[in-house]
């Protein structure tokens, strides 16, 4: 006899990848809100299922120093805190040829290598390149926390790239 899956239980499959993630990272997650996320994006939530979760709040920065130093054909970014100052010193270190956006609280300013728009209280912090992410969702009172889901897997990297295009394209306020 042969036995085949039925297109239900096909469905059920595929469903349960976001279960998986959540079900793993249930401490991460019971601490962590991601309902401020659209809700295609929590809808996507197993493409973050070949990241990996690092707690640390060091080894993340550390980490995302690394991620955003090895860009070398987009880095785009959303952040909770104002650009450091000053800016126009911060904008000539970029490489040349490497486009850098930013998402951030402070109001869009015009520099010759960054391109930023503003956006307040962003529900998610991360960071995107050509060739890694980190995704670091808020505590559930709010709260910023740089603890999050670091990797090169191409999945999590278009999840990432995608949510980054949505919130740059429809809840940023460009330079005028």
């Amino acid at each position: 006899a042969t036995y085949s899956i039925t297109p239900y239980g096909k469905m059920v499959l595929g469903l349960s990848a976001s279960l998986e993630v959540t079900f793993k990272h249930k401490q991460y997650f019971l601490a962590h809100d991601v309902s401020r996320l659209p809700k295609q994006f929590v809808n996507r939530i197993s493409e973050l299922s070949a990241a990996v979760l690092k707690m640390g709040m060091v080894e993340s920065t550390v980490e995302s120093s690394k991620l955003i130093g090895a860009a070398e054909r987009f880095m785009w970014g959303v952040s909770p805190e104002p650009l450091p100052q000053p800016f126009e010193a911060m904008s000539e270190q970029i490489p040349k040829g490497v486009e850098y956006r930013l998402l951030s609280p402070q109001p869009p300013i015009k520099l010759r290598n960054l391109e930023n728009r503003m956006m307040c209280d962003p529900p998610v912090i991360f960071v995107v390149t050509e060739k890694e992410a980190v995704v670091c969702f808020r505590f559930v009172d709010g709260r910023v926390d740089y603890a999050g889901f670091f990797g090169d897997d191409p999945a999590f990297l278009n999840w990432a790239k995608d949510l980054f295009l949505y919130y740059w394209n429809r809840e940023s306020e460009p330079i005028k």
